[in-house]
């Protein structure tokens, strides 16, 4: 997933199944982030049916993309406790976040060059 956008109309809410073709999210997935309070879906009067908002949509695609560059679910529920609830995010607030996630993600570079020598050196060390 890249960083895509979906034009909603203003204050128009979409239902579950909308918001998982959208974001490429299952909608297991966007219960079980309602549940852990990432993200938070308005109900109707009977309060059976999930209808979620523009904000929502950009949230999941955070989420997304920080559980990509490496970020737990926790360690994500922290960045969104502290960002506004707009798009785009100002650049001094999205500054400090933009370099932690340059940092693990070059943390990940490291350590995925590292698992390559060593399957290097374990199919050498085999062929032995």
């Amino acid at each position: 997933m890249y960083c895509k956008t979906h034009v909603m109309a203003a204050g128009k809410l979409i239902n579950i199944r909308e918001m998982s073709e959208r974001s490429s999210v299952a909608a297991s997935t966007l219960r079980y982030y309602e549940k852990l309070g990432l993200i938070t879906s308005e109900r109707g009067a009977s309060g059976s049916h999930r209808r979620y908002s523009e904000a929502t949509f950009h949230r999941i695609t955070y989420i997304t993309l920080a559980q990509r560059a490496g970020f737990s679910l926790e360690e994500i529920a922290e960045q969104l406790a502290i960002l506004p609830n707009i798009h785009p995010l100002p650049p001094k607030v999205w500054e400090p976040l933009r370099k932690k996630w340059e940092q693990r993600i070059d943390q990940s570079i490291v350590e995925l060059k590292q698992l390559k020598v060593d399957l290097r050196r374990c199919t050498r060390d085999a062929s032995r």
